[in-house]
């Protein structure tokens, strides 16, 4: 978010703004084959912000209270509609970046309110979603400010977004207010809160390809003594992968060159389009349909033995001639028949499970601290709004969170040094992870430079932590009096 100031905040005392920048989380994300990204031709964006803001804005004196423009309308039901500009979609990864013109005025003169946001972009990718818009407060005002794309809602797109041909939709996306959209909406709600749902759709001129799908008449419970011949039928497929090589379909072990080494099956076939003697049609739609015969313990063509009671085999596919694409892979695991233990013996259960990550995050209590006035020559003391990490993303790798606060200025032009703001900063954590307070800095040798608030070393950071700080505000002997305010930004990285 590009946030520029045209003046500095008026009027509460010890009026604090909690600018949160969130350092980059490295997640490990497995993902198709990147596809070119195709241009979008068509789209739309249905979107409120928040209904109960809409009907504060409603009673107020704004003349109009709520006005849309350059290519923005208001719907029936006082949501409102943006235009579709440009955009770009990648149909194999899913990401995508969208942009819609116009924008919606908010106005209520006799609170002192004027705010707009326009142009609005849907970001997707990662199974995330991101709506940015600029956001404007009281612009050319002693106390407004503008933000460019601000990272105003994270959006919930899981079972939300659906893709047909060439038209993805969204349908009404649960979204939440981001730390930095609180900070732009100058702290009208706090990070997290809900906001309306989003609803948006675009369209490219490049199709969408079909998602590869197999169905197989039976996986489990197949002969521990007897081959087992099943059915596989597929739809989805590409014909010309692999250069026009067609896919296998196969079943053994998933190892780690198992598209590069087909003598490693217990089964396979070779379907491809205009199919020789030797070889299985795999039709121009996409489609097959192919017989393979299981068996629970075979040899491979190097005389290697596999038992698939004792490692997991699967009915699979992928690009054929050890292609390097990987949009072709399915895997189906199969299960044989459970050995009979033998009399006052043993029986097994195999268990799984799904373990789901996520990124880095960085979550703040509030937006504002007011410290208690003071007298020059005095401390003032107070809390800093609790701030909330929560580490999902499987590596163990450590994080640190620092905080900096600028100088303290009043309207009246008084100035109080950022190294005069000192803090003792404290932390927990759960489930045996570890989290190391930053050291206490006093005042006068305090958060004019950056410090660490907490931080998690790297084989103990994994989990959810809440680290807080107790502030102290020394008022030197030459500081006007009047109402000061400064910026104190928070960064995880």
């Amino acid at each position: 978010m590009i946030l520029s100031k045209a003046g500095v905040r008026r009027g509460r005392t010890g009026r604090w703004l909690a600018v949160v920048a969130l350092g980059a989380a490295t997640a490990l994300v497995a993902t198709p084959a990147a596809a070119a990204e195709a241009e979008l031709n068509a789209g739309s964006l249905s979107w409120g912000f928040k209904e109960s803001f809409r009907n504060y804005v409603k009673r107020g004196d704004g003349n109009p209270p709520i006005a849309a423009s350059q290519g923005a309308t208001i719907n029936a039901d006082g949501t409102f509609s943006f235009s579709f500009a440009e955009g770009t979609y990648d149909a194999v990864t899913g990401a995508a970046s969208v942009e819609y013109d116009g924008k919606i005025a908010f106005s209520y003169p006799g609170h002192g309110m004027n705010i707009t946001i326009a142009n609005p972009t849907i970001v997707l990718g990662n199974g995330t979603g991101t709506l940015k818009a600029d956001v404007a407060l009281n612009p050319g005002g002693a106390d407004g400010f503008v933000a460019t794309q601000a990272d105003l809602a994270v959006l919930t797109t899981t079972g939300n977004v659906a893709v047909d041909g060439a038209v993805v939709t969204g349908t009404n996306l649960p979204a939440a207010i981001t730390a930095a959209g609180a900070a732009a909406m100058d702290g009208f709600y706090a990070a997290g809160e809900a906001l309306d749902p989003v609803s948006f759709a675009f369209t490219s001129d490049d199709s969408v390809p079909a998602t590869p799908k197999v169905n197989i008449s039976k996986t489990t419970g197949l002969s521990l003594d007897e081959p087992t011949s099943i059915t596989v039928t597929g739809s989805g497929f590409d014909p010309n992968a692999a250069g026009g090589q067609g896919i296998y379909v196969g079943f053994g072990p998933k190892t780690e060159n198992f598209h590069t080494n087909s003598a490693i099956l217990g089964a396979a076939k070779w379907l491809k389009a205009n199919p020789a003697s030797y070889q299985e049609p795999l039709n121009a739609d996409g489609t097959f349909s192919t017989t393979l015969s299981l068996s629970a313990v075979y040899t491979t063509r190097g005389g290697e033995a596999v038992d698939c009671t004792q490692v997991q085999c699967y009915v699979m596919t992928f690009a054929a001639h050890g292609s390097t694409d990987r949009s072709q892979d399915t895997f189906a695991p199969v299960t044989f028949a459970a050995v009979p233990a033998p009399e006052g013996g043993n029986a097994s259960q195999q268990i799984s499970a799904t373990v789901l990550g996520g990124p880095l995050t960085l979550n703040v209590a509030g937006s504002s601290v007011a410290l208690p006035a003071a007298g020059i020559g005095s401390v003032t003391t107070g809390a800093l709004n609790s701030a909330t990490v929560a580490d999902l993303r499987g590596t163990n790798a450590g994080w640190n969170l620092v905080g900096q606060v600028g100088d303290f200025v009043s309207a009246d032009g008084g100035v109080i040094a950022a190294d005069n703001l000192g803090w003792t900063p404290n932390a927990s954590g759960a489930d045996g992870s570890v989290v190391t307070p930053g050291a206490a800095a006093t005042p006068g040798s305090g958060l004019g430079s950056a410090r660490t608030l907490c931080s998690s070393a790297a084989g103990a950071s994994a989990g959810t932590f809440t680290c807080g700080a107790d502030l102290a505000l020394g008022i030197p002997s030459t500081a006007s009096a009047g109402d000061y305010t400064a910026t104190l930004t928070l960064t995880l990285s």
